[in-house]
């Protein structure tokens, strides 16, 4: 083509690719308010020239493509800033409900009852016999415990809700991955011939979508489909196929992905980002931790007011007591009876004391306690054994002691822990803040709170600070002593070795040792006035020595008084003995680890409630520091792809122009077409 054929075909094509320019502004102006839109523009190329009359001529433009302004990695970047955004905020949000639930502010918070029940036990201590003392005691005892069952309940309830968030948030991605597999066989179908922007542009939005509940990565395929990958490497889309996630697992909180032909992959431990992640992250660590913390806290707890609730006595003795733990197995060693508290028994024994109708002393027995050889039946045949006024069974793995004919019983000294162990003469039942609750002996009679000791003028083998730190023997005391002054008697291990070997030999006030003794499993009299020590199976070390005190208040061995104030004060002391309780670092990905700190109860409850604080404003930090990186990453995008009206209104504007070029072009092209046609 040449000539004037030349000039108007020019022109022609000059007019289309304004017209062109002009439809792409238009679409990109109509379009500025659409999230995820990215500005289009047209692409011009000038057509291959034409030889003509020895010279190379132009032969106008071409429209090429239409084409997204767009940088896929700060598409990238900013779907990973906003997957880690919303991690935070998730978590934020339910960090926000947890520290409601341990609200410190009011009068019913742990803090608070936790004094409540302390300051009641002082006034116990001060008036043992008052009624209105013990009332309240118990009274603000329920109250603690009421208040940890409920925040208990309240865990496990956010436990729930996150279950359901991540539910929720499984469905919402199995959508988004089913329209991307939709859009990506679309985007292969009107691809063959041009390239599909606006279909490119939905689905950048959802993939967008998607990375706000979990991590992923993004591989587009030659033939313009995207493939989508999950934690572990899982695909989620690739070309028209989805594959979805699901709930699953032994107790259906695990998620999985489900793969073809029935095959699963546990992603749970995986997950790190994105909405999912958070929920995760909150369940599995952070109210994990704090679940566990409780029960540790609330655990020792129990356990330590029950250890010395279990040495005392109350107003009156016991007609018929059962332990409120159960054992899985009453046949079975006490360390692996399957107690709640079976592993805080250890070697030694407890006093057993009898009262007869008139509720007189009567008799007195020492229950040795092997840990790892004595059952629960070994103890009911023991009690059996001991006066017909006085009998044991066992009652659903249970053991229930009663007394007939108007006898009476109570206990004391038990070095074995086995007492608070089996739930006996305990103040409370259950091992967890979800089953925490005081004695239903206690809330039937409030006199079985024990502010009392019963009178035992023998007191306990206090092994010496030199012994050798690897002697495991264990010296159980008992007898009447009937001394007319107080003594300590010394006992010191002449021949180390296992009871039946070893020897050892005893003193009194600092006096001449005796000959050497072989030790034996049952009661060695060590001297006239009565006291008597039994050797527990053990190995016991040469030279190690042992200190007994005993007291000449043997008119009043036996009883307990209405006034005696000596347990209450023990337990009311409590509230400031440090011990070690179990602290957890739960982490889905490594596996929960336990460890201890050494605290108080208070000190220790206290120190939880501050870390939830520290928690809480570190993932506000990382919420705050994400928003600021979505947004500078927002920023940049939005200066590559997004519609700016200015520079629109500058191309409609030289697009116009261009156009009515072009058109006068051919309308001048037209005028010499006439004009030569005219030429006579």
């Amino acid at each position: 083509m040449s000539g004037l054929g030349l000039v108007l075909s020019i022109a022609k094509d000059a007019v289309a690719a304004q017209q062109y320019g002009l439809d792409v502004v238009g679409h990109n102006i109509a379009n500025v308010n659409t999230p995820g839109y990215s500005r289009q523009r047209a692409v011009h190329e000038a057509k291959e020239p034409a030889p003509y009359g020895g010279v190379l001529l132009g032969r106008g433009v071409d429209t090429t493509q239409v084409v997204r302004a767009t940088d896929q990695f700060i598409e990238n970047q900013l779907m990973e800033q906003k997957s880690s955004m919303f991690s935070f905020k998730e978590m934020e949000n339910y960090m926000q409900v947890l520290e409601g639930l341990f609200n410190e502010n009011s009068d019913s918070s742990i803090s608070a009852l936790m004094a409540d029940f302390w300051n009641t036990w002082h006034d116990v201590a001060i008036n043992p016999s008052g009624g209105s003392e013990r009332v309240a005691l118990y009274e603000h005892s329920v109250l603690l415990s009421d208040q940890f069952k409920a925040l208990n309940t309240d865990l496990i309830q956010l436990e729930t809700d996150l279950t359901n968030a991540i539910s929720a948030g499984i469905n919402r991605i199995n959508e988004i991955t089913n329209e991307i597999a939709q859009i990506n066989n679309n985007i292969v179908g009107m691809e063959v011939t041009s390239t599909a922007n606006d279909l490119r542009d939905q689905r950048n939005v959802l993939v967008s979508e998607l990375s706000e509940y979990t991590d992923i990565k993004t591989f587009e395929q030659s033939n313009g489909s995207l493939t989508v990958v999950a934690a572990k490497g899982t695909i989620l889309v690739h070309g028209n196929d989805s594959y979805d996630l699901a709930l699953g697992g032994d107790d259906g909180r695990r998620v999985e992905w489900q793969g073809s032909g029935g095959a699963t992959v546990d992603l749970t431990d995986y997950i790190s980002n994105g909405k999912l992640g958070g929920w995760l992250d909150m369940r599995e660590e952070v109210i994990a931790k704090y679940k566990k913390d409780l029960d540790a806290l609330v655990k020792e707890f129990v356990w330590t007011v029950n250890q010395q609730h279990s040495q005392g006595v109350g107003l009156e003795g016991f007609s018929s007591v059962t332990g409120t733990y159960q054992a899985s197995s009453t046949s079975a060693a006490l360390d692996s009876s399957g107690l709640g508290f079976a592993s805080e028994i250890i070697d030694g024994g407890f006093r057993l004391w009898l009262y007869d109708s008139n509720g007189d002393y009567d008799s007195d027995t020492t229950l040795t306690i092997d840990a790892s050889v004595t059952s629960i039946d070994d103890i009911v045949t023991a009690i059996d054994a001991i006066d017909p006024n006085i009998t044991a069974t066992t009652i659903d793995g249970k053991i229930q002691i009663s007394a007939s004919n108007g006898y009476t019983f109570a206990f004391s000294d038990d070095t074995s822990n086995v007492l608070a162990a089996l739930g006996i003469n305990t103040f409370f039942a259950g091992t967890t803040a979800g089953s925490i609750e005081v004695n239903d002996k206690i809330d039937s009679n409030k006199n079985y709170i024990t502010a009392a000791q019963v009178i035992n003028n023998v007191g306990p083998a206090v092994a010496n600070s030199s012994n050798d730190p690897t002697g495991t023997g264990t010296i159980v005391t008992s007898g009447h002593y009937t001394g007319t002054a107080d003594a300590t008697y010394e006992i010191q291990i002449s021949t180390g070795g296992a009871v039946g070997v070893a020897q050892f030999q005893w003193r009194k006030d600092g006096g001449a040792w005796s000959a050497p003794i072989l030790t034996t499993g049952g009661a060695q009299a060590i001297d006239v006035d009565g006291v008597s020590v039994t050797f527990m199976p053990g190995t016991y070390v040469a030279n190690d020595t042992f200190t007994i005190d005993v007291t000449a208040d043997s008119a009043f061995y036996g009883t307990y008084a209405s006034g005696d104030n000596t347990n209450a004060m023990a337990i009311a002391d409590l509230q400031y003995t440090a011990m070690d309780i179990a602290q957890w670092t739960c982490d889905r990905r490594n596996g929960d680890t336990e460890g201890s700190v050494n605290a108080t109860i208070e000190d220790y409850y206290h120190a939880m409630v501050g870390s939830m604080g520290i928690k809480s404003a570190s993932i506000s930090r990382g919420r705050a520091f994400g928003e600021v990186m979505v947004n500078k990453m927002g920023e940049i995008r939005d200066s590559i792809s997004a519609v700016s009206l200015d520079e629109e209104m500058t191309n409609l504007i030289k697009f116009q122009h261009a156009y009515a070029a072009a058109a006068k072009l051919i309308r001048i092209s037209d005028e010499m077409l006439n004009t030569l046609l005219s030429v006579k």
